[in-house]
């Protein structure tokens, strides 16, 4: 679990970068993203896969707490 968790904050690194970047929340532009608002441009490509790489790892991470709290 530390590993998926320092994954997930090298990705939030790599999120803020884009945010102050592009002057936007990552939220908000994935969301005009996937509406094709934005284009696909080579960073957003990136930065769409990076917010969908740290949804992903929120949720093993809340599945394997989930499973670590029923164990106790």
């Amino acid at each position: 679990m530390t590993r998926l968790t320092e994954q997930k904050t090298r990705l939030q690194t790599q999120l803020a970068e884009f945010e102050q970047q592009y002057d936007l929340a990552s939220d908000e532009f994935y969301t005009r993203f996937e509406r094709g608002e934005l284009g696909d441009a080579t960073d957003f490509v990136e930065w769409s896969a990076t917010y969908e790489m740290i949804q992903n790892l929120e949720e093993r991470l809340a599945v394997l707490s989930g499973e670590k709290a029923d164990e106790q």
